[in-house]
């Protein structure tokens, strides 16, 4: 397994760790940040690929998730994973997942269904 693939996984399965999570100028695009220190967005595309982008530089989350398509033409301080080049299906799952989680905070997922949960009065 690549150490990237070991990575989401780890992120994924700490979720309580992913924190100011973002919807990012373009749609699908959400940014967010893991262990209050690393700074990624995940997009998943029109046929269904999964880009993850580290950004190590000093831009924070709020910005270049409000940057438009033009900013995002200059800038290249970023490392990029995706997919189809990890290439396996545990890559693309675990991708899936992540975006899926970080969807799901982008909506507050966890409050609604917490809402619902508790709105059962058949016990």
């Amino acid at each position: 397994m690549s150490k990237i693939v070991e990575a989401v996984n780890v992120m994924a399965s700490n979720k309580d760790k992913i924190d100011t999570v973002l919807q990012g100028e373009f749609e699908s695009e959400i940014f967010f940040r893991y262990a209050k220190k690393h700074k990624w967005s995940i997009i998943k595309n029109d046929s269904g690929e999964y880009y993850l982008h580290y950004y190590p530089g000093k831009a924070s989350l709020e910005e270049m998730a409000s940057w438009h398509p033009e900013e995002w033409h200059e800038f290249n301080g970023m490392v990029s994973y995706n997919s189809k080049d990890l290439g396996t299906k545990e890559a693309r799952e675990s991708l899936g997942e992540l975006y899926t989680i970080v969807k799901e905070k982008v909506y507050g997922m966890d409050s609604v269904l917490q809402d619902i949960i508790s709105s059962d009065d058949t016990w």
